[in-house]
């Protein structure tokens, strides 16, 4: 029971804080978190402040703080409620005490800015530095990571064709069984990876400052991946939503002798989308929401825009919500069939 109330709390304290303005080292400013992130989750309506919200929780952090003598987040959550208080003795004691605990959190730590206050502090700096540390050692063999799906029986003599995939902002790779039989049945590898930065366990970003490590890590997975299951080179497509797809059509445009195709679902970010396109002869479907606002759908015409003079581009507006249960495979099978040449019509199903 107290597992279920925390994770609630969790949720419920830590969105607000995430969600705000961070402080950032210069030339690394950070997205918003959107609203479909893991790491966030709608606020129930209230006639109640945030502020009595976090009144009524700290009994409950209290408890929970001298139950489970391992957990990180809930001294972290109370060193940032005081903190926003302007106490910031007691801020500092359960900061260390996150910090004796293990907290490797380094861009939560780093962006959060209840610890505005504290930036001077000479136990924040510390506490930072611990946070770094840990965060390199703990995180460096998950950024970038692959899973992989490949069809039963023999590849084509050319390869499998092979289809990427980048994640919306704040998720991880995760191929479910349903994915597997999908893309087995349309007979090619299928390849998920985790974002080249780790915020917290299974959630991940994409570079917020370039698109260079995405490509990086994608070269460097198709290089070790390529002879082992037997993929074919000349056969790769990117598949990508929100901050993924943004990276994704960056990639296309810079370097299209890499990737064959690309389906571009809503994309969204704060790196700059790429003015120029080197692509030719492409297959590019880029499609967004109708509820998404002006600067969303302007970004996904931006890219219609970019790719449309040189290559068979197609776009679409669709009244279909974000989809949380990650049934996105099924939702944009048609679309990426048509990508791949293999379909003529490129409508997202229902």
């Amino acid at each position: 029971m107290h597992a279920v109330i925390f994770t609630l709390l969790l949720f419920f304290i830590t969105s607000p804080l995430l969600a705000s303005e961070m402080r950032y080292p210069p030339g690394e400013e950070p997205l918003n978190l959107p609203a479909n992130s893991s790491l966030m989750m709608p606020l129930p309506r209230s006639v109640h402040s945030l502020e009595d919200k976090k009144a009524e929780t700290m009994p409950l952090y209290l408890s929970l703080i001298h139950e489970d003598k391992r957990n990180v987040w809930v001294p972290f959550q109370l060193a940032a409620t005081s903190a926003q208080k302007g106490q910031t003795e007691l801020a500092e004691h359960y900061l260390q005490l996150s910090a004796k605990r293990g907290l490797w959190y380094y861009y939560n730590l780093l962006e959060n800015n209840a610890f505005n206050s504290l930036q001077q502090s000479e136990t924040y700096r510390s506490i930072l530095a611990e946070a770094k540390t840990r965060y390199q050692l703990y995180a460096s063999p998950f950024e970038g990571k692959a899973q992989y799906s490949v069809p039963n029986g023999s590849p084509p003599a050319t390869g499998w064709p092979t289809v990427i995939y980048l994640h919306p902002y704040g998720r991880a790779a995760n191929i479910t069984p349903k994915d597997r039989l999908l893309f087995a049945e349309a007979g090619v590898a299928y390849i998920e990876l985790n974002g080249t930065q780790m915020l917290a366990e299974n959630s991940f970003r994409w570079s917020i400052d370039s698109e260079e490590s995405t490509h990086s890590a994608i070269q460097r997975t198709l290089q070790e991946l390529t002879p082992k299951l037997k993929l074919n080179p000349h056969q790769v497509y990117l598949t990508a939503r929100g901050q993924g797809a943004l990276h994704a059509g960056n990639l296309m445009a810079k370097y299209p002798q890499f990737y064959a195709g690309a389906l571009l679902i809503t994309p969204q970010g704060k790196i700059p989308p790429a003015s120029y396109s080197l692509a030719e002869n492409k297959r590019i479907m880029i499609a967004y929401y109708g509820h998404q606002n002006f600067n969303g759908k302007a970004l996904a015409l931006h890219f219609t825009n970019l790719f449309s003079n040189q290559n068979l581009t197609k776009t679409a507006s669709f009244n279909l919500r974000e989809d949380t249960q990650g049934n996105w495979p099924l939702h944009f099978q048609q679309p990426l069939r048509w990508v791949m040449g293999k379909s003529a019509d490129a409508s997202p199903g229902a």
